[in-house]
């Protein structure tokens, strides 16, 4: 999956199969990122648009995401 923010600032968390949070980052206007493995949140910082390019196929879109409970305390 790669993400282009056309504009905007996001935060980029990242997290361990167990949903424990292991990095984090902010993406500007222009920043470009590539997503290869484990699970990854955003956080809108302020108004956004981004390109999002997954490579699929998904069988459908319930297959598409899986949702992680995340361990708050980091």
């Amino acid at each position: 999956e790669v993400l282009h923010l056309e504009y905007g600032q996001i935060e980029v968390e990242f997290f361990n199969p167990s949903g424990r949070q292991i990095a984090g980052c902010l993406l500007n206007e222009g920043d470009t990122i590539l997503l290869i493995s484990g699970g990854h949140g955003f956080r809108i910082l302020e108004e956004t648009k981004m390109l999002e390019i997954k490579q699929g196929p998904y069988e459908s879109r319930e297959e598409d995401k899986k949702y992680l409970k995340v361990d708050s305390n980091g």
